[in-house]
């Protein structure tokens, strides 16, 4: 069988004894950078006090935060999935006894039983992952509430709102970047895969439009210095 390679210059014909089948080193279909990107794009609008996307001044960031928190959950619980089935196949992934275990105890069996080495109990990315666990689960499972005929129970609600809001939104984001730095540095950086990247960096002379908000960069660098202390021992 004969193929022709197209190149600057010239077209070369090759001769192949067998048709070439290229393997693609990822999964089709994934979703996890696409949930990424969501949570990051609603994060910086939630930081940025003047987006709203025309929601107003209550319901613009209440928006952005909530898909900050879904999204982040999401994209966990899709990675998790794929990290699974590309070290141990999609059949074991797919296993009840794994698949529908909730995300902290899954991470922690997951680094342990690909890697021999679980995630830290009292770590950072461990700790941030069951708030925001917790964060999602309020979420994906509230319940309004009786008001009353002074209309109080709305303001009380809205300033436990706000309170919400700037706790679990920040951690969840932080989460993303704080599980894919501690990954990265334990046994289980060899598999790749992980869920946030400097998608700043990019090799010499490919073309990058990528650009990070300047508040998530910040929280970002902080999510770096706090890992780099938790390694120390600090």
């Amino acid at each position: 069988m004969k193929y022709v390679i197209t190149t600057f210059k010239k077209e070369l014909s090759v001769d192949v004894l067998e048709p070439h089948r290229y393997i693609h080193p990822v999964r089709a279909g994934s979703m996890v950078q696409t949930y990424v990107d969501i949570a990051e794009q609603a994060f910086g609008d939630f930081l940025n006090e003047a987006a709203t996307g025309g929601l107003g001044r209550y319901e613009g960031p209440r928006v952005s935060g909530i898909k900050t928190i879904v999204f982040a959950a999401m994209a966990i619980e899709a990675a998790a999935f794929e990290f699974a089935a590309t070290a141990l196949g999609d059949l074991e992934a797919s296993k009840p006894s794994l698949d529908r275990v909730s995300l902290v105890p899954k991470w922690k069996k997951l680094t342990r039983q690909i890697c021999g080495q679980s995630l830290d109990n009292k770590g950072l990315a461990i700790q941030h992952l069951a708030k925001l666990v917790q964060a999602r689960n309020k979420l994906v499972h509230y319940k309004s509430v009786p008001e009353n005929v002074t209309g109080t129970v709305r303001e009380t609600m809205r300033t436990e709102w706000v309170q919400f809001e700037e706790d679990q939104v920040p951690n969840a984001y932080m989460t993303l970047v704080l599980l894919s730095l501690e990954l990265e540095a334990s046994p289980c950086g060899i598999f790749g895969g992980f869920l946030w990247r400097d998608r700043s960096i990019c090799p010499p002379g490919f073309r990058n439009d990528y650009l990070l908000n300047a508040r998530v960069k910040k929280v970002i660098d902080r999510c770096q210095e706090i890992h780099k202390k938790h390694l120390k021992g600090v």
